[in-house]
């Protein structure tokens, strides 16, 4: 990370011997991109706090970050640091704390006094990452009890501006360069939507395209859980 504040047989007897036929340029291909598959793969687990992408486990605090926002002025890496120094003990702004107008800066921790629904996706070679954006944004308005955010992953600030306008997608839209705040939220495949309780605890992580009725359905539990656990707490 940066230091700037927003800061993955022979033959037989007298058989004569076969001419052994050289590897295909396809075949070739295929395993070169194999490895770097496998590569990247393997730095993206050990980028990862507890490894693997399989996102976050039920009751996990949310991992905090501050990110530009999408149409917002700023631009440049999330911040994940999570207190006041690095670990070379270097003096850095903690996260939750990066200064900005919340048009231009998005700090998770301002999202934890209410249920909160975080859609993680990719600008490039997703198919239903779009149409998963679009019905968030449908369904968003049914419940302005619920706080609503996209994170767009490793996508350029122009690009993510761009999707954000002329889809029409009205919540808060995080730009997350540099992949760092996805390593965080362990995300492995897109959309991935994250579901918390307020106070930023994840109630579930769900893999793959949510239709309507089913995205729907799991805020409706989201805020049912949310009120149960509200009384619980006091």
């Amino acid at each position: 990370m940066t230091t700037d504040p927003f800061d993955s047989p022979s033959g037989e007897g007298s058989r004569p011997a076969e001419t052994k036929k050289p590897a295909r340029p396809y075949s070739i291909a295929i395993g070169v991109l194999f490895l770097i598959g496998a590569l990247i793969a393997g730095l993206n687990s050990l980028s990862n706090q507890k490894g693997g992408t399989g996102g976050l486990d039920n009751w996990e605090p949310l991992p905090r970050f501050a990110a530009p926002t999408a149409t917002g002025r700023l631009d440049g890496d999330a911040n994940i640091n999570p207190d006041d120094s690095d670990a070379a003990g270097k003096a850095r702004t903690p996260a939750c704390e990066v200064p900005g107008s919340p048009r231009d800066v998005i700090r998770i921790c301002d999202f934890f006094d209410r249920p909160l629904v975080i859609v993680a996706w990719f600008p490039r070679g997703c198919d239903t990452c779009k149409s998963q954006l679009d019905t968030l944004e449908a369904v968003r308005r049914r419940f302005p009890e619920v706080g609503f955010l996209g994170l767009d992953v490793a996508g350029s600030k122009a690009d993510a501006r761009r999707r954000t306008v002329s889809n029409g997608w009205r919540f808060p839209m995080a730009v997350d360069r540099d992949g760092a705040v996805s390593g965080l939220y362990r995300v492995g495949v897109g959309p991935m939507t994250f579901f918390a309780y307020p106070g930023g605890i994840t109630m579930e992580t769900a893999f793959g395209e949510l239709e309507e009725g089913a995205l729907v359905a799991r805020i409706n539990r989201l805020l049912d859980a949310s009120r149960r656990r509200a009384l619980l707490t006091g």
